[in-house]
């Protein structure tokens, strides 16, 4: 498999994610929510996009922190806020 779950304080988390196994992953969300993967991707770049013309100042200031001026990528997206979130 690849990946491999640990505990820390009760909450398991994911760890060992490369970049190239966002293709499964995002196949895994899309078939979750009843979508082809291209309407899953389009769901995910509609929400970037969202974001992106968030008027809420914090939601701007995070997004930048991680992603600067630039448009992330669905792939991209995923993979950096799974990396970044912290639980």
């Amino acid at each position: 498999m690849w990946y491999r779950f640990y505990e820390n304080k009760g909450v398991k988390k994911l760890i060992g994610l490369k970049r190239h196994d966002m293709r499964v992953i995002l196949k895994a969300g899309a078939k979750a929510r009843g979508l082809s993967l291209s309407e899953f991707k389009a769901e995910v770049q509609e929400n970037i996009d969202d974001i992106m013309n968030s008027q809420d100042p914090v939601v701007k200031e995070h997004f930048k922190k991680y992603f600067g001026n630039r448009i992330p990528s669905p792939e991209e997206y995923i993979y950096t806020i799974t990396k970044k979130t912290k639980f």
